[in-house]
C-alpha cells in the first residue's frame, strides 16, 4: 500500500511539473508575441515618420485663375459711382446683353435696377419679420409701417422705371434721349428708404423708448438700396456725358415752346388747360357737399368711388364747406381734380400729429399719392398747433399741381416728398422746416407766411432733402412773398428768428429768386442743421430778392452757399428746366406761369 501511495505522489507531482512547465512555456510564448509586436509597431512607426506619406507626393491643386476682368462697359460705368465695389458686385455676376449679343450700358442699367428690385423685396420680408419678433411700441410700429410702405413704393416706382428704360429700346440708346423722367423716379425711389429711417430718428430725437438697435438694424438693410440707387444714378449721368453733343442734337428740347403765362404740364391736352381756365365753372363728374346737396358728403367718399388707374381727368367739385377729415388719394387713383369754391371758402382739415402717435409721414390732412394730380382753390389745414410738434398739412408723393390752395399748419406743414410738384399762387404758412421733402418742387407767386412758433424754437421755412447731388431734385422759390403771419407781430418777432432754410441732407438745394423777404429774415439767411449734413456739399442760391431781408452782405459763408448767381444758373431752377424735358411730366397746362428766372 506504501509503494502504491508513493506511486500515486509520484505520478501527481510528475503531473504537477508538466502542467506548470506548460503555463510557463504559454506565458513565454505569450510575452515574446507582445513584445515582438510591439517592436514591430514601433519599427513600422518610425519608417513610416521617415516615409513621405502618400498623399504629399501628390502636387497641390494649382489656384484658382484670377476673376476675369470686368467687361469695359461695366469698367467705366462703376468707376464712376460712388460705391463701385458694390456697382461691380451688381453688374459681374451676369452680363446682360441685347438680341444681337452686344452689351450696352442701356441694359446694363436695366439690369442694376432689377437687381435693386431684388434686393427691395428680400428686404421687405426682413422688414415685416420685425413685426413678429420684436416686441414694437405703438410709435415704433407706425414707423415700420411707413418703412413697409416706402419699399412698396420704392418697388413701384423702379417698376415704373424698367418700363419706361424699355419704352426706349436699346438701338436708340442714350445718345437720343433725355434721361428726365427715369432720374426723377430713381430719386423719389432713394427718398422713401430715407423716410423710413426719419421715423425711426424722430422716436430717438423725443426720447421714446424702445428697440433698442433698431435703427441701426433698418439702416443696415436699407443702406444697400440707397446704394444701388445712387449708382445707378450715377450711370445715367455717365451716359449723358459721354455725348452731350448729341443728347442735346437728337433730344427735342420743348424749354421755348412753354407760353409765357401757362403751366406747363405734359400730361395736360388743351381741353385740360381750358378746364383750368374755367376753374369753378368746369363740369364736375361727381359733387361733394358736407350738406347733403351732392352725391357725397365726404371727399374721401368721393375718391374711393373714382376709376381707377383712369386715362382722362376726374373732376371732384367740393362745395364750400369745413370736411373734417384725413383724405388720401391713393396710388391707383390717378388723374384726379379737386376743385373746391374757393381758398376760403372750402376747407379740409384734421389735427394728426407727432405727440398723438403718428408718424409724420401719416399726419397729412391731406396724402397724394395717384400721379398727375391737380388741385384748385381750396384750404388744407392741420390744427393740432405748435405744441404737437410734426403735424402735416400736405404730403404730396406723386406728380401733382396746385393753383389757388392755403397750406396751414405749424410744424413741417408741407411734405414735398418726392417725384415733381408745382405750386402757383399758393399761400402756405408755418414754423419749423415747413416746406420741407426732396421732390423737385416749384413755389411760384407763393406767399409764404412765417407764423409764432413756441419758446425756444427758431423758425426754418425751407428743409430740402437731396441725398445724392445726382438727384434731380430741390426747392426754388420763384417770385414769392416771405412775410410775417398776422399772429407774429413785430413784437414777437424779437423772441424768435427766422431763417430761409436748413440743409436736411448733404446735398440739400434750395434756390430764392426774385422773391420779396421781409424784415423778419434773420441776417445769416440760412441755418446749419450738422446733424444731417455737411455744409460744403450743399447748394443754396439768392438771386436777385427784394425787400429788407434780402441784404446778403451778413449772410453765411458755407461753401455750398452763393448769394449770386448768373442767369444762366437761375434758369436751371425755372419752370422751362428744372420740371420740364422731352421726357418729362411738364409740356403745357392751363395755369399761369413766369417760364423765365
Amino acid at each position: 500500500m506504501e509503494c502504491n501511495t508513493n506511486f500515486q505522489t509520484s505520478t501527481q507531482s510528475s503531473k504537477n511539473l508538466k502542467r506548470t512547465t506548460q503555463s510557463k512555456t504559454i506565458i513565454l510564448f505569450v510575452f515574446f508575441t507582445l513584445i515582438t509586436t510591439l517592436l514591430f509597431a514601433s519599427l513600422l512607426r518610425d519608417y513610416s515618420s521617415s516615409t513621405p506619406a502618400k498623399s504629399s507626393l501628390v502636387p497641390p491643386p494649382p489656384p484658382p485663375p484670377p476673376p476675369p476682368p470686368p467687361h469695359p462697359l461695366i469698367k467705366n460705368a462703376c468707376t464712376n459711382t460712388f460705391y463701385p465695389s458694390l456697382c461691380f458686385t451688381t453688374l459681374s455676376s451676369t452680363i446682360p446683353t441685347s438680341k444681337n449679343g452686344s452689351t450696352t450700358l442701356h441694359y446694363l442699367l436695366e439690369f442694376a435696377i432689377n437687381q435693386t428690385i431684388r434686393t427691395v423685396v428680400d428686404t421687405g420680408f426682413d422688414v415685416t419679420d420685425l413685426f413678429t419678433h420684436q416686441d414694437l411700441n405703438s410709435h415704433e410700429k407706425s414707423a415700420l409701417n411707413d418703412c413697409a410702405d416706402m419699399l412698396d413704393q420704392t418697388l413701384y416706382e423702379l417698376g415704373q422705371a424698367i418700363d419706361d428704360l424699355r419704352r426706349f429700346p436699346a438701338s436708340i440708346g442714350y445718345l437720343r434721349r433725355s434721361y428726365g423722367n427715369l432720374k426723377t423716379l430713381l430719386s423719389a425711389a432713394m427718398t422713401n428708404e430715407n423716410t423710413c429711417i426719419d421715423g425711426i430718428s424722430d422716436l430717438e430725437e423725443y426720447d421714446l423708448k424702445g428697440q433698442k438697435g433698431l435703427k441701426e438694424y433698418l439702416q443696415g438693410l436699407l443702406d444697400p438700396i440707397s446704394h444701388m440707387i445712387s449708382n445707378c444714378l450715377a450711370m445715367i449721368k455717365y451716359m449723358e456725358t459721354i455725348n452731350p453733343q448729341a443728347i442735346s442734337k437728337n433730344v427735342p428740347m420743348l424749354i421755348n415752346n412753354v407760353p409765357e403765362d401757362e403751366f406747363p404740364l405734359a400730361w395736360m391736352t388743351t381741353g385740360h388747360r381750358r378746364m383750368m381756365e374755367r376753374g369753378r365753372r368746369v363740369r364736375p363728374h361727381v359733387v361733394v357737399s358736407s350738406n347733403g346737396i351732392g352725391k357725397h358728403r365726404t371727399i374721401g367718399e368721393a375718391v374711393r368711388m373714382a376709376p381707377n388707374m383712369s386715362l382722362n381727368r376726374y373732376v371732384i367739385r367740393i362745395k364750400a364747406g369745413k370736411y373734417t377729415e384725413n383724405v388720401v388719394i391713393p396710388r391707383e387713383k390717378v388723374n384726379i381734380i379737386l376743385v373746391g369754391d374757393g381758398m376760403n371758402s372750402t376747407v379740409i382739415t384734421s389735427s394728426k400729429n407727432f405727440i398723438d402717435g403718428f408718424s409724420t409721414f401719416t399726419s397729412a390732412t391731406l396724402t397724394v399719392v395717384g400721379d398727375k394730380f391737380i388741385a384748385t382753390d381750396l384750404t388744407i389745414m392741420n390744427t393740432a398747433g405748435p405744441q404737437k410738434h410734426q403735424a402735416v398739412a400736405l404730403r404730396v408723393n406723386s406728380n401733382a399741381a396746385f393753383y389757388r390752395c392755403n397750406i396751414i399748419s405749424y410744424q413741417d406743414t408741407l411734405y414735398a416728398h418726392s417725384l415733381q410738384q408745382f405750386y402757383r399762387e399758393c399761400t402756405i404758412q408755418g414754423t419749423i422746416d415747413f416746406i420741407f421733402g426732396n421732390a423737385a418742387a416749384i413755389f411760384q407767386n407763393c406767399l409764404i407766411q412765417v407764423r409764432k412758433p413756441i419758446l425756444g424754437q427758431e423758425n426754418m421755412i425751407t428743409a430740402q432733402g437731396r441725398e445724392d447731388p445726382n438727384q434731380n431734385t430741390g426747392i426754388s422759390l420763384q417770385n414769392c412773398t416771405i412775410v410775417a403771419a398776422p399772429d407774429l407781430t413785430v413784437a414777437e418777432r424779437a423772441n424768435f428768428s427766422t431763417f430761409l432754410g436748413r440743409p436736411w441732407r448733404n446735398y440739400s438745394r434750395t434756390i430764392v429768386m426774385k422773391s420779396y423777404l421781409g424784415d423778419l429774415i434773420h441776417p445769416e439767411g440760412w441755418h446749419k442743421w450738422n446733424e444731417y449734413s455737411t455744409l460744403d456739399t450743399v447748394e443754396y442760391t439768392e438771386y436777385m430778392n427784394s425787400g429788407p431781408g434780402s441784404d446778403t452782405r451778413r449772410r453765411v459763408t458755407w461753401a455750398g452757399y452763393k448769394k449770386n448767381c448768373s442767369e444762366d444758373v437761375a434758369r436751371q431752377f425755372t419752370v422751362g428746366s428744372f420740371l420740364h424735358g422731352a421726357d418729362d411730366w411738364l409740356e403745357s397746362t392751363g395755369f399761369p406761369l413766369s417760364n423765365g428766372p
